[in-house]
C-alpha cells in the first residue's frame, strides 16, 4: 500500500447532478487518494437528481464520516440557468468550508461527472508539494487536448469569453450550419492544444479543466459569481479567479495534473501541438 503523506491536509470538494457511473468511478478515486493524505474532508453539493446519484452519495457518506453532502433540491426550479445553479452549488461549498472551520491547508475542487475518473493520486500529491514557485492555485491539463476555453484566460491564448464572441459574430444569410461549424473550429477547437505533461507550469488568469488545487487560505471570504458588470452570463471560474488575482494570487496550469476531456467538448482541430509562444510563457513562470 502506498505511504501516507502526513504533511498534507486537504478538502476535496465538488458539485454534481446526475453523475451516473462517472460519479461512482470518481468517488473510488477520491477514496483511494484520501488514504494518501494525513487529514482530509469531502464536501459535495448536489440537487434535483433523477438518476441514482443521491443513493451513490448517501452510500459514500455512510462509508466515511469525513464526507458531508449538501442537498440543494429545488434549486433547479428556482434558477433557470445551469451556470447559475453551479455557481450556487459552489458557493454552498465555500460557505460550508468556512462554517466548519477546518484548517486543511489545501482544497481540491473536482468536477465529478467524468473528467476525474482517472484521477492520479501521485499527480495531485506532486502538485500539492510544488515548491519551486509560489502559487495559490494550480489547474488541470486535460487529455488528449485542453478543452476548457470557457474557464480559460491566458495572454496570447484565450483572453476573452469565446462563447460571447461566437454569440456576437455576424451571421450570414445563408449556409449558417457550415458557418457555425467553421466558427467553432476557429474559435474553440483550433485552440484546444495538446499540452505535454512535462511542460513547465503555465501562468494564467483563470483555468479549470475539471480540477483546481487551491491554497485554502486564498479562498477565504470569496464567492463565485457568473454575471459580469454588464450582467452577461460568464463562467463562474473566471470571475472567481479574477477576485483571487486582485488579491495577488498566482495561478497556473500544471501540465502533469491531468484530467480527461469530455469528448463532446472536442472537435476537428482539437489536440494541435502546444504553440512555442505559449511554451515561452511557461518557461518564464516565477
Amino acid at each position: 500500500m502506498p505511504a501516507t503523506d502526513n504533511t498534507i491536509s486537504m478538502n476535496i470538494v465538488g458539485a454534481v447532478r446526475n453523475g451516473g457511473s462517472a460519479l461512482k468511478e470518481t468517488i473510488h478515486r477520491i477514496e483511494d487518494f484520501s488514504k494518501r493524505v494525513g487529514q482530509y474532508s469531502v464536501i459535495i453539493a448536489t440537487n434535483d437528481n433523477t438518476d441514482d446519484t443521491d443513493q451513490t452519495l448517501s452510500e459514500f457518506a455512510n462509508r466515511c464520516a469525513e464526507v458531508h453532502i449538501i442537498r440543494l433540491d429545488g434549486v433547479i426550479s428556482d434558477i433557470s440557468e445551469r451556470v447559475e445553479r453551479i455557481t450556487a452549488a459552489r458557493n454552498s461549498i465555500l460557505e460550508t468550508l468556512e462554517k466548519r472551520g477546518r484548517d486543511n491547508h489545501l482544497t481540491l475542487m473536482l468536477d465529478l461527472d467524468g473528467p476525474n475518473i482517472c484521477l492520479n493520486p501521485e499527480a495531485v500529491l506532486a502538485a500539492a508539494k510544488r515548491s519551486e514557485i509560489q502559487w495559490e492555485a494550480v489547474f488541470a491539463n486535460s487529455r488528449p487536448a485542453y478543452y476548457d476555453l470557457y474557464a480559460l484566460r491566458c495572454r496570447g491564448w484565450c483572453e476573452q469569453d469565446v462563447w460571447q464572441q461566437i454569440h456576437n459574430a455576424r451571421k450570414p444569410l445563408f449556409g449558417r450550419q457550415k458557418w457555425r461549424r467553421n466558427l467553432l473550429k476557429t474559435m474553440i477547437h483550433d485552440r484546444q492544444f495538446h499540452i505535454p505533461e512535462d511542460c513547465q507550469l503555465i501562468p494564467v488568469d483563470s483555468a479549470f479543466a475539471g480540477a483546481g488545487l487551491y491554497k485554502t487560505q486564498a479562498l477565504r471570504g470569496l464567492r463565485y459569481k457568473c454575471r459580469d458588470e454588464e450582467n452577461r452570463l460568464v463562467c463562474e471560474h473566471v470571475l472567481f479567479h479574477q477576485e483571487m488575482r486582485t488579491r495577488g494570487a498566482r495561478l497556473y496550469i500544471d501540465p502533469a495534473l491531468t484530467t480527461i476531456a469530455p469528448q463532446e467538448h472536442l472537435g476537428e482541430g482539437s489536440g494541435a501541438p502546444f504553440p512555442p509562444n505559449l511554451q515561452d510563457l511557461s518557461s518564464g513562470a516565477t
